[in-house]
């Protein structure tokens, strides 16, 4: 009688480890996809600023191009304007 009751105390010591391991095992997974999630999200805000920070980049250079080409022809126009009169 006292072997059975040495073996439901180990099935109760054995029970309790494995519920022990098996909300470790939960928590560090949970942890674990909070991490990839956080990861995940953080990957893809950065992208997303990166692109647009690049659009703008390519938006501002174009006008600047305009900027500069219009520049070169109120130039020539003036210059032009400049060898019809005469001084």
């Amino acid at each position: 009688m006292l072997q059975n009751d040495e073996l439901l105390q180990q099935i109760g010591c054995l029970q309790r480890a494995n519920r022990f391991w098996k909300g470790l095992a939960f928590g560090l997974g949970a942890a674990l996809f909070l991490i990839l999630a956080l990861g995940s999200g953080l990957g893809v805000s950065l992208y997303l600023q990166n692109t647009k920070q690049q659009a703008d980049l390519e938006v501002m250079m174009r006008e600047e191009m305009l900027a500069r080409q219009r520049a070169a022809e109120a130039l020539k126009a003036a210059e032009k304007a400049a060898e019809k009169t005469p001084w």
